[in-house]
């Protein structure tokens, strides 16, 4: 089975992030922040990304369509009103859209030949929209590893309220 790996760059060093990804020898960072900046960050910024990730044997995809920060959507039925938090339940709404099946698509086509860590800015995966993107690649049949600190990665736990249904997660 497939490892893949998710990461927050949070308020770390550059240095420190990119130790974190070479011990868990990742070979390609997977960028799911749909405003790929940080202000507070700069180093994480896209352009100096791409520009310094090459320099660590480490190559860098930035995939919107898995971006987080979605709208309302105005589905007839909201099949995931477990979510009290709007942000998350648009999301999850959103995971039934083509757009992000694209997005999933391509996470699959580039760690058939990478060891790929999905990252976005939050430190904890259970904080943000990497969880649902793990949900999902945990419903495919892959292994989903957070990578935290540089401790041993934490395998991820598909959510507990969380059901299959026809191929979708309904939450």
């Amino acid at each position: 089975m497939k490892q893949i790996f998710t990461v927050g760059h949070s308020n770390r060093s550059w240095s420190g992030f990119v130790s974190i990804l070479l011990k868990n020898c990742i070979t390609m960072v997977v960028d799911v922040r749909r405003f790929p900046g940080s202000r507070r960050y700069p180093h994480f910024n896209k352009a100096n990304v791409i520009k310094l990730l090459p320099h660590e044997n480490i190559e860098y995809i930035h995939i919107e369509k898995l971006g987080g920060r979605r709208e309302k959507t105005d589905l007839a039925h909201n099949s995931n009103s477990h979510w009290q938090n709007k942000s998350f339940q648009a999301y999850a709404n959103y995971m039934k859209t083509q757009s992000f099946k694209e997005g999933i698509d391509e996470i699959l086509l580039v760690a058939k030949h990478n060891t790929i860590a999905i990252m976005c800015a939050e430190a904890l995966p259970w904080r943000c929209h990497r969880r649902f993107i793990s949900d999902y690649l945990t419903m495919l049949g892959l292994e989903v590893q957070d990578i935290l600190n540089t401790k041993e990665p934490k395998h991820h736990e598909f959510t507990s309220f969380a059901q299959i249904i026809d191929g979708e997660i309904r939450y």
